[in-house]
């Protein structure tokens, strides 16, 4: 089984900075240009809809940093910015483990390691077990990007491809799963899943429980077009809590999500949307029953 790195930096201008659109292209030029984890380059420019690789978003007073009105956002010299990389690679990268101070074409940035941690893919099924008792709850710590057209019967998905449905802003179980459930797959090299992940959806769909929710559309900031016009994308953020009573299939849930916990929901992972943090809360006996 593979192996999830999982990398946390603090990250500090040396001047007055105006961060780029989306944040996440400092941390992701410097792996690009070679500066940084150099090895994750390949892995950054491949095409795979759901390589396993999470770059977040700057962070700052524990809240990620995006855009959403147009306006550029100005950092100031000295301010501590936190920035998280996830992956998993073949590759040996600890040797490439390293901090420093780096030109990038934002600024000059001090970067400094505050947490690594090597996760064992495997070893996901004894969290799994931990919390077979509790609600699950899916909480969106950055724009999540999720296409309701994943719960397309694959019968239907070549007759729909050009359809441009947008983004759903109030997912479902169903969806949520099926998303985590494919990056879980390409994480363990598993092919061919389309109509596993319909049917997980269906299925999640069905036998959930949602206990409660605080969803929010929010319109954010992708990046540019070849023409320099910004683009622009309707995500949703906030949280939603749900239970499977069946024990096989949470079993299941718990096991994709934690991996997605790791390397993110939806589209454009790469650049830092789909963060997302599991939090969990005992059953009452009542609910148990």
């Amino acid at each position: 089984m593979p192996l999830i790195f999982k990398i946390g930096y603090n990250v500090i201008p040396l001047q007055d900075v105006i961060l780029p659109t989306p944040s996440s292209k400092v941390l992701k030029y410097l792996i690009q240009s070679g500066k940084l984890l150099p090895s994750l380059k390949d892995l950054i420019t491949s095409r795979d809809k759901y390589k396993p690789i999470f770059i977040s978003h700057l962070g700052f007073n524990q809240r990620r940093i995006f855009q959403t009105n147009g306006n550029l956002k100005t950092i100031n010299k000295g301010s501590r910015l936190s920035s998280t990389i996830a992956f998993s690679t073949q590759a040996n990268v600890l040797p490439e483990v390293t901090e420093g101070v780096f030109e990038t074409v934002y600024g000059k940035f001090h970067i400094m390691i505050e947490s690594v941690e090597i996760v064992e893919v495997e070893k996901l099924k004894e969290e799994v077990e931990k919390h077979m008792n509790d609600n699950i709850r899916v909480r969106f710590v950055s724009p999540t990007l999720l296409s309701s057209k994943v719960l397309l019967p694959p019968s239907l998905s070549e007759r729909y491809k050009r359809v441009d449905a947008g983004y759903s802003t109030l997912p479902s179980v169903g969806l949520i799963v099926a998303y985590a459930y494919n990056v879980y797959c390409n994480l363990i090299g598993k092919k061919e899943v389309e109509v596993r992940a319909f049917k997980l959806g269906v299925l999640s769909n069905a036998l959930s429980r949602i206990m409660g929710y605080d969803l929010h559309p929010v319109t954010v900031a992708i990046g540019e077009d070849s023409k320099g016009n910004l683009r622009k994308a309707r995500g949703v953020m906030g949280w939603i809590e749900f239970d499977i009573p069946d024990e096989k299939l949470k079993r299941r849930t718990l096991r994709y999500l934690l991996a997605s916990s790791y390397l993110g929901i939806g589209r454009s992972r790469g650049i830092g949307f789909g963060e997302i943090r599991l939090e969990f809360r005992k059953l009452e006996e009542k609910e148990k029953r």
